[in-house]
């Protein structure tokens, strides 16, 4: 089994058809064929999206949460202290 990286950001996701064929669209250079998919296996693709979006939302509210308290604290951003050290 071959796995491809692919970050597509905030480019378009769509369903095409073409010759008879839908697809799913993910970003410009992306076609996932559906057409065969059964009902279980595009269930399971909606399920993983749902869990992918909820990860980011708790990601997001992860970020939220730092920048108000370092808010609150009188700091404009969160960061960790670097100390040089001397090399041997």
């Amino acid at each position: 089994m071959t796995t491809i990286t692919l970050s597509w950001g905030d480019r378009p996701i769509a369903l095409e058809t073409v010759d008879g064929r839908t697809c799913l669209r993910i970003g410009q250079n992306l076609r996932v064929d559906v057409t065969d998919a059964s009902l279980d296996q595009l269930d399971r693709l909606a399920d993983v999206a749902t869990d992918l979006a909820e990860m980011q939302r708790d990601r997001y509210q992860t970020a939220d949460v730092a920048d108000q308290v370092a808010a609150e604290d009188g700091h404009r951003f969160v960061g960790v202290p670097f100390q040089r050290r001397a090399a041997a």
